[in-house]
C-alpha cells in the first residue's frame, strides 16, 4: 500500500481513487460486522425462545354475587389495577372521567352518562376479595374541566403484588348527587386552601402567608420562607401542588423536603432539584399562569416534573426525612408567590399498572361476578415474562395485560374479577414476552 501511495503521490486523481477504495473497504467492513452482529442476535433470540417453556397448570372460575353498592346510581363500571413489585396499601391512584365516547383505556374512562357537569355524581368504591363486598374510598377531584373531564385521585386500601391486581368500581348517573370529596382522608398531606384559614394543626406560619381567593400567597423577596408542616415525611413519596407567580419576572419558587429543595423559574432551563437553594438559568417566562408540579422522592433518587412546560429534572441525592416547606426567591416584595394545593402521597416505582376496563352496566338489584384464577410455571431455564393472558370461547375473546416475571422452576398466579368472564367452555392463553403460550382448556 505504501509503493503505491508514493507512485501517486503526484497524481491528485490516482491517490483520490485510493482513498475512495479504502473508505469503500471500511465500509463493507463496518457493513459485515453489523450483519455479523444482528445475525448473532437474532440466533440468540430464537435459541431463547426455543429454551423457554411454560405451562398453565391450573386456570378456574368461582361466581359470586352482590348487590350495588351505590343502588340509586344508575351507572357503574369495573376497572382492573395491576400490582406493583410488593403489595401496598393505602395507595392514591388517578383517574380521568372524560363526558364523550371513546375507548376506555389505562387511567382514562369515557362515558355519556355522568349525570352532573361538575362531575359531582363520580363515587368509587373497591372489590374486598376476602369479603366478596365493595367498600367504598376517598376520593379527591384535582381538576374539573366544566362538562368535558375530570381528574380524580383515589385511595385504594390494597393492591396486591404482582401478578395480583385490585378492581375497583366507579359509579355515576345520579342527578341530584353532590360531591364527597375529601382530600385529607385521600393523601397523607393534604390542603386546598379553600377556607381562608391557614390551618394551624398542618402548618407553622413562618413568614406572614396569607390564604386568599382559594390560594396561599407568599409575599415576595429574597430566599422567602413562608410556610412549614408539622407532618415530616419519609421516602418514597410523591409531592404534586399547583404553583404560579405574580408577575412574568424573576421567580424562583417550589418546596424542599427534608434536605432537599425543588425549584422552578418557568425560564429557558429546566426545574431544578438542590440540597439547598437552586436557581434555575434563563430570563423567566410564564410566571402567571399556573403550572401543575409533581417531586418523586426515592431515598437516593429523585424526578422534579413541571407538568405543564413538559420539563423534568432528575438528582441522585440521599434524601434524609423531614417537613415539608414552602418557599420563594424573586428578589421583589412586588413579586408573590401563590399556591393553588398541595398534596402528598404515596410512590413506588414502577408504579401500580391501569389494567382491563369491563363493560358499562346500568343499575341491576343484584349481579353476578367471576373470579378468574391462573397459575403459570416456568419450566426453563431462563427467567420469562408473562404479557398477556387471554380467555376466548366460541363467541368472546378477552385479553388482560399483565406483566408477570417467574423465575426458573417457580410458578405465579394471575387473577382477576370480571362480570363478562364465559362461564362455558373456555380457552385460557398465557403470551410471554419472546412469544410463545401456553394453553389451558376449562370446561
Amino acid at each position: 500500500m505504501r509503493a503505491i501511495i508514493r507512485r501517486l503521490e503526484g497524481d491528485k486523481r490516482g491517490l483520490s481513487n485510493v482513498l475512495v477504495v479504502m473508505l469503500s473497504l471500511i465500509l463493507v467492513v463496518v457493513i459485515a460486522a453489523n450483519v455479523v452482529l444482528w445475525s448473532y442476535q437474532m440466533n440468540q433470540l430464537d435459541w431463547e425462545r426455543t429454551q423457554e417453556k411454560i405451562e398453565i397448570t391450573e386456570a378456574y372460575t368461582y361466581t359470586t354475587t352482590f348487590t350495588w353498592y351505590y343502588e340509586d346510581f344508575s351507572y357503574r363500571i369495573q376497572h382492573n389495577i395491576t400490582g406493583s413489585a410488593v403489595s401496598l396499601t393505602d395507595y392514591q391512584i388517578k383517574i380521568v372521567m372524560v363526558n364523550g365516547t371513546g375507548i376506555s383505556q389505562g387511567n382514562v374512562h369515557y362515558t355519556t352518562h355522568v349525570s352532573r357537569p361538575d362531575f359531582g355524581d363520580v363515587r368509587f368504591t373497591w372489590y374486598n376479595s376476602t369479603s366478596n363486598r365493595e367498600q367504598p374510598i376517598p376520593y379527591w377531584p384535582e381538576s374539573v374541566n366544566y362538562g368535558k373531564n375530570a381528574t380524580f385521585w383515589i385511595k385504594v386500601p390494597v393492591i396486591h403484588a404482582s401478578p395480583q391486581s385490585a378492581t375497583i368500581y366507579i359509579y355515576y348517573g345520579k342527578n341530584d348527587a353532590q360531591t364527597e370529596s375529601n382530600g385529607d382522608a385521600t393523601f397523607i398531606f393534604f390542603d386546598d386552601f379553600d377556607d381562608g384559614i391557614i390551618d394551624q394543626n398542618k402548618w407553622t406560619n413562618i413568614n406572614d402567608a396569607v390564604e386568599t381567593g382559594g390560594a396561599l400567597r407568599g409575599n415576595g423577596g429574597t430566599r422567602k420562607v413562608w410556610m412549614q408542616t408539622l407532618q415530616t415525611f419519609q421516602a418514597p413519596i410523591a409531592v404534586r401542588f399547583r404553583m404560579r407567580g405574580e408577575v412574568n419576572a424573576d421567580f424562583d419558587s417550589g418546596i424542599s423536603v427534608g434536605n432537599l429543595y425543588f425549584i422552578s423559574d418557568r425560564g429557558t432551563s429546566n426545574p431544578l432539584i438542590g440540597t439547598g437553594w437552586v436557581f434555575p438559568s434563563g430570563s423567566a417566562g410564564d410566571v402567571v399562569s399556573w403550572h401543575t408540579y409533581e417531586a418523586r422522592i426515592l431515598s437516593n433518587s429523585q424526578i422534579f416534573h413541571d407538568l405543564a412546560a413538559n420539563k423534568t429534572a432528575v438528582a441522585a441525592y440521599t434524601y434524609s426525612a423531614g417537613p415539608l416547606y414552602l418557599l420563594g426567591d424573586s428578589n421583589s416584595a412586588n413579586r408573590d408567590t401563590f399556591y393553588d394545593y398541595i398534596f402528598v402521597r404515596k410512590y413506588m416505582d414502577p408504579e401500580p399498572i391501569h389494567g382491563a376496563w369491563g363493560n358499562e352496566e346500568t343499575y341491576s338489584l343484584e349481579a353476578t361476578y367471576s373470579r378468574l384464577t391462573v397459575k403459570i410455571r416456568n419450566q426453563s431455564a431462563l427467567t420469562t415474562r408473562i404479557v398477556a393472558v387471554w380467555v376466548n370461547n366460541a363467541t368472546l375473546h378477552m385479553r388482560y395485560s399483565v406483566n408477570i416475571f417467574i423465575n426458573p422452576g417457580e410458578s405465579a398466579t394471575f387473577s382477576v374479577v370480571d362480570r363478562n368472564l364465559p362461564r362455558d367452555l373456555r380457552v385460557v392463553k398465557a403470551v410471554t414476552e419472546r412469544g410463545n403460550m401456553a394453553l389451558f382448556v376449562e370446561g
